[in-house]
């Protein structure tokens, strides 16, 4: 498997407008999960590695508290900073620490994972939790993976491995999107074309409004704890 390139820039507006646009109900329920634990833990909450804000954006509308935002990305930064959010290039520029912290689809895009967990670690308040939410299966590793910048897929073990060395307690672990992990394991063999094909406007469209409403049920009754697109996982200090 070919890892991306030290030297490889990314930025991913496109993709990032196109899961905002066309993965609403996929966005929301993920908002929901991590809502659903961070309503009770205070104001302080820091969306690491924010894109756009989507997730940032959809959590202020169910909670009323507007998140901190980390994008290391300047293009990103400034479309932030014009929405309003307060924005740093990195966890350690900012003075303040958090109550709670959430990152989606981030973590597998940087190399030394190990050291960003321990910086989240320590920028976190006594019994602060943190929401990751992560692509898994290394077997599902494809040329989107690669494009995206993705070092890695994650397994349980490996997460929850480099958790605990950062000194995290883990809450709960398991699988998202059950069905998205076939869906997944087809765009690996016969490709990703965000034009015309998979990954396109509107096969998101068609995924988010007729296969995501069932992965998700299939997710409740069970597959969750079996196998999944991503993984979520919540942790505490």
């Amino acid at each position: 498997m070919k890892k991306p390139k030290k030297k490889y820039i990314y930025s991913g507006k496109e993709e990032l407008d196109n899961s905002s646009k066309f993965l609403k109900n996929y966005n929301s329920e993920v908002v929901k999960i991590f809502f659903n634990h961070f309503k009770s833990k205070g104001n302080k909450i820091l969306d690491f590695g924010a894109g756009i804000g989507t997730l940032s954006t959809l959590y202020e509308k169910m909670s009323g508290v507007k998140p901190i935002c980390i994008e290391i990305d300047l293009e990103n930064r400034k479309y932030l900073k014009s929405k309003g959010f307060i924005v740093f290039k990195s966890i350690l520029n900012s003075k303040n620490n958090f109550d709670a912290v959430f990152s989606s689809n981030v973590l597998e895009h940087i190399e030394d994972d190990q050291k960003t967990l321990n910086d989240i670690y320590k920028k976190l308040n006594k019994d602060g939790l943190l929401f990751l939410f992560l692509p898994a299966f290394e077997i599902l590793y494809s040329d989107m993976d690669k494009k995206v910048g993705h070092f890695r897929r994650y397994s349980f073990d490996d997460i929850k491995k480099k958790l605990k060395k950062a000194k995290f307690q883990i809450v709960y672990c398991y699988y998202f999107d059950s069905l998205g992990f076939f869906a997944s394991f087809v765009m690996k063999i016969i490709g990703y074309d965000e034009k015309k094909g998979i990954g396109s406007p509107k096969s998101l469209k068609f995924y988010d409004k007729y296969i995501i409403p069932i992965s998700f049920f299939l997710d409740r009754i069970g597959l969750k704890f079996l196998f999944g697109k991503n993984l979520i996982l919540l942790a505490k200090k």
